[in-house]
């Protein structure tokens, strides 16, 4: 991130504002991010459902007809797909979107030497950064899942239309 300088600035911020900031600004980038994981799940809902589509559509047509090595490979692009579906659907716990209340109230305001709250909104971005470079690693993960599952399902409709122009 570059700092950019303003002409009209005359003084810096105080620290606590800063840190509400900081603060702000993590909550929003968390909130962010748990949108464009449930957007994947949700065009991953929909990608399996055009696979069905597409296979029930098009297997059914060509197995009425036999079977040839492209029939296997679609049905096997097709269970990949599925599998790849299911690992971007599949409910997680470890994801990390907001501090629990009872660790909030515990370890920063009943806490023995409770913090003021421009040091508690410092701590909470600390850990709200943290957080989304965790989250960062697994979305990725769901990022090249839901890459794979596209290109299978472009490369099982391919095999189904083989089929048909290799049993026509």
């Amino acid at each position: 991130m570059i700092r950019g300088v303003s002409a009209t600035q005359d003084k810096a911020p105080d620290a606590g504002e800063g840190y509400a900031l900081a603060f702000n600004e993590g909550v929003r980038a968390l909130s962010e991010q748990q949108a464009v994981i449930d957007s994947f799940r949700t065009r991953s809902g929909l990608l399996l459902s055009g696979a069905a589509i597409a296979t029930s559509f098009l297997g059914q047509a060509a197995l009425d007809r036999g079977t040839t090595f492209f029939t296997w490979v679609a049905i096997t692009l097709f269970a990949t797909l599925g599998a790849a579906v299911i690992a971007i659907l599949w409910p997680r716990d470890d994801w990390e979107y907001a501090i629990r209340p009872e660790l909030l109230i515990a370890n920063y305001i009943e806490h023995p030497k409770p913090l003021p709250l421009e040091q508690i909104h410092r701590d909470l971005a600390l850990h709200m950064d943290r957080s989304y470079l965790r989250n960062r690693g697994q979305l990725l993960r769901l990022v090249w899942l839901f890459r794979a599952a596209s290109i299978l399902l472009t490369t099982e409709v391919v095999a189904w239309v083989v089929d048909f122009v290799v049993q026509a």
